[in-house]
């Protein structure tokens, strides 16, 4: 006798082996086709010289960044050679990476403190080429008008990401509502929660994802934001207690790769953004939505 196993079972054994091989191997020859022609996209993209229309985009909530850039593009943009095309991103580090791989030509929505929280995060290699806009900085509550009538221990919510929360620590200070620790009372000490130094009303502060600010003030008593942030939501002017301009050093603008910015084409889009009738429309306008949230730098 041999060990040899029925035909019947061999056989099942077989199939099923020569079944499935085909399968992973041609799954796997996907996977390896997909991930190299991203990658392939990414560096082409990385590479590519820019043509005279460059897409630029904003963050799909920040509607007053977006009323400044129509007004770019239409009015200042063409004097200097090119075509800028509006783009909305919904994802922060999405808007952020679309310039790194060079999907778009630079984006405008962000200052300094919140880029460098991006590069660190994801090594992004992206320049503020442009700073342009300053924003302001404001308490708001459904309860109160004032913060002498905010209680002990009243809950504030305030942005959970580095630079939010430091520019939001820095208002609340102004506002006299706490003092930070020496050396973390500017933007570029860039103050968390455990630099206070002193909380005389006791607040306990709630960190809350940028997008769910603006909805997080029903359940607290007050929520410290910029402004351009929530004006979306509908909040109202009248539910402020304080505002502030944001310190100097957040000042919002373009955003460009530091691979493009060789680019000639990119080059005039700096150019575009360093436009003083930016800062003179920005002075001027009757466009309520920009206004009411963003000003000069200088001012």
């Amino acid at each position: 006798m041999t060990d040899t196993p029925g035909a019947g079972d061999g056989i099942d054994i077989e199939i099923k082996k020569r079944k499935r091989w085909p399968w992973v191997a041609g799954a796997a020859a996907v996977v390896v086709a997909i991930a190299g022609g991203i990658i392939y996209a990414q560096v082409a993209n990385q590479d590519k010289e820019f043509g005279t229309t460059l897409e630029v985009a904003t963050w799909s909530t920040d509607i007053a960044a977006e009323n400044l850039l129509s007004y770019i593009s239409e009015n200042v943009a063409p004097d200097h050679g090119i075509t800028i095309k509006p783009v909305q991103i919904d994802n922060l580090i999405e808007i952020n990476r679309a310039v790194d791989a060079g999907d778009v030509a630079g984006n405008f929505f962000e200052h300094q403190p919140f880029l460098n929280d991006a590069i660190a995060a994801n090594g992004f290699e992206l320049t503020l080429a442009a700073p342009t806009f300053t924003w302001d900085q404001a308490t708001y509550s459904n309860k109160y008008r004032n913060w002498d009538q905010v209680p002990n221990g009243a809950k504030i919510a305030l942005r959970d990401d580095p630079a939010g929360q430091a520019i939001a620590l820095l208002d609340l200070a102004e506002a006299g509502q706490i003092t930070l620790k020496p050396g973390k009372d500017t933007i570029e000490g860039l103050p968390q929660l455990d630099d206070i130094e002193s909380n005389p009303k006791d607040y306990e502060f709630v960190q809350v994802p940028i997008g769910q600010l603006a909805r997080s003030l029903a359940d607290v008593d007050a929520v410290t934001v910029h402004i351009s942030d929530v004006y979306a939501a509908g909040l109202r002017e009248e539910q402020i207690l304080s505002r502030h301009p944001a310190p100097k050093g957040s000042e919002g603008g373009l955003v460009v790769s530091n691979r493009h910015l060789d680019d000639p084409n990119v080059q005039k889009l700096i150019e575009t953004f360093k436009d003083p009738r930016i800062a003179e429309f920005l002075e001027t306008t009757d466009n309520k939505l920009i206004r009411d949230t963003l000003g000069p730098i200088g001012q």
